[in-house]
């Protein structure tokens, strides 16, 4: 499912009036109509009473056109304009006037006191802004918000939340709606930031820009569905060997979960062969925990140089048993020492295959600008937003505020790939973008990574691209934990329930 920039929703409907000769009166009037039949068919019942707050620009427009459907199938309509028509664009203020002649109520208002009592109304439809806005609404129009805000009515938005930034979600000051009627394509802000909490569910309307366009402007950024996530395929043919031989180096006294937790996960998730790399003195504890996974114990003050060549001469069998392996994932619970670092170092120097870092792994490269210049291509980080910031040298508000910037510009210098963890969570390599708005506030809580990290591997190992592997990961972790609710209230989901959760039917 396509995700469109401003610009990008900008470009097409540029292209569809100027070069398809489909006049932008005709897009509004699809768009109005559209909207129009989804709240008569799905929302409201016969006859319901209904407020349009319109604003001057095409977002205004379609409103104006909802408004002459509505009344044409016997709701009682009345519209409240923010602005003056003398603002409007030739097609808004058609429709506008096609309002005025149905003797529809309009009442011209600039300040929150002209509003009248709300309670009466059974829909509040927001038509004011649209995807032009940027940055915060101020004023006159702030306080209208506001009033709007107060009333506990359902409230259905016309393309994006009034207040809501398109770009990235930005929502200071917006209207809060249950439900979002976006034109041609999701956007960007429905998703980020404050946005999401702002835009409720969501609805694409067909407004009539021609596939072809979608193929001209082909959009950068995918919301992940069922639809279009991949899983590792299993043939009743194949043996363990065929399923990935991973390496998960993790672990390090006081912090044996992160590891036991990555490694339980690639199990549940299919792995075909795992030796879990750790420190030594920790062997009990493993391979107890861990019965279906191999284990390796190194000495990590062994690890007194950042140099492979040495380190190779050094331990030679640590090096020879990286050698067999297809991917390697390297930093739960690792710690952060100058050892932990070395190690680090030099699997990011020697290793050609798949890498995954993570948690502590993460913590390391943000303390090194060389090392982290050593990533490339195969490497996929997995922050999540406190440790993206460290990664970038930023506060985490900056970060929140452009997700998408903020990606785009570390992935520019770093050339590698990024899964950003939040509640919306983003895959980019530079050239794509992911959404995955799938899971809960059952993941909020330690070891919910770790788990993230042991699928990701795991599918890498059997056979995943990177970018499938971390997308499609991602997904099913969101989903196993809305799984979950049907037994356990969100609050008391673990991640070991997650483990035990994975592909259970």
């Amino acid at each position: 499912m396509n995700i469109l920039s401003r610009q990008e929703m900008y470009s097409m409907d540029k292209y569809t009036i100027e070069n398809l000769g489909i006049p932008g009166k005709e897009l509004m009037e699809n768009a109005g109509r559209g909207c129009g039949e989804i709240i008569n068919n799905e929302i409201l019942s016969k006859k319901s009473k209904v407020v349009i707050f319109c604003g001057t620009g095409n977002n205004g427009g379609d409103g104006f056109v909802i408004a002459r459907y509505l009344i044409n199938w016997q709701h009682r309509i009345k519209i409240y304009l923010l602005g003056s028509p003398s603002k409007m664009s030739p097609e808004t203020l058609e429709n506008y006037q096609k309002c005025q002649n149905l003797d529809i109520t309009i009442k011209q208002i600039d300040n929150a006191e002209d509003i009248e009592e709300l309670s009466s109304f059974s829909l509040i439809i927001d038509a004011i802004f649209g995807v032009g806005l940027k940055g915060t609404v101020k004023g006159w129009q702030a306080e209208i918000i506001k009033k709007i805000e107060q009333y506990n009515i359902p409230k259905v938005a016309i393309d994006i939340a009034s207040g809501v930034d398109a770009q990235n979600g930005a929502a200071e000051i917006a209207i809060g709606v249950d439900q979002t009627l976006t034109m041609a394509a999701l956007k960007y802000g429905h998703f980020l930031g404050k946005g999401r909490e702002k835009t409720g569910k969501t609805k694409v309307i067909d407004i009539g820009i021609p596939k072809i366009v979608f193929q001209k402007f082909p959009p950068k950024a995918q919301l992940s569905t069922k639809l279009n996530v991949t899983y590792p395929q299993r043939s009743p043919f194949s043996h363990k060997g065929d399923f990935g031989k991973i390496g998960i180096i993790a672990g390090s006294p006081g912090f044996s979960g992160a590891a036991i937790m990555a490694s339980r996960a690639a199990l549940r998730s299919g792995a075909g062969l795992i030796t879990l790399f750790h420190p030594k003195g920790m062997e009990n504890i493993f391979e107890n925990q861990l019965l279906e996974v191999m284990t390796f114990a190194y000495a990590k003050s062994e690890f007194t140089s950042a140099d492979p060549k040495k380190m190779k001469k050094k331990l030679p069998k640590f090096f020879a048993k990286l050698n067999k392996l297809d991917a390697i994932l390297i930093g739960p619970g690792i710690g952060v020492n100058a050892q932990a670092k070395n190690l680090l170092e030099i699997i990011l120097k020697i290793w050609e295959k798949p890498l995954v870092i993570d948690a502590d792994g993460l913590n390391l490269l943000s303390r090194s600008k060389n090392m982290l210049g050593l990533v490339n291509s195969q490497v996929l980080l997995t922050p999540h937003i406190g440790e993206f910031a460290r990664l970038q040298q930023k506060n985490i508000d900056r970060i929140e505020a452009d997700p998408i910037s903020n990606l785009g510009e570390f992935i520019e210098k770093f050339d590698c790939n990024v899964l950003l963890k939040s509640a919306t969570t983003l895959f980019s390599d530079g050239e794509k973008i992911v959404f995955d708005i799938s899971g809960n506030n059952g993941l909020a809580t330690g070891g919910s990574g770790d788990v993230l990290a042991g699928i990701i591997i795991s599918f890498i190992g059997q056979k995943l691209s990177v970018q499938t592997a971390a997308v499609s990961a991602s997904y099913l972790l969101g989903k196993t934990a809305e799984k979950l609710t049907k037994i356990r209230k969100t609050a008391s989901i673990i991640p070991s329930d997650i483990i035990e959760n994975i592909f259970k039917y």
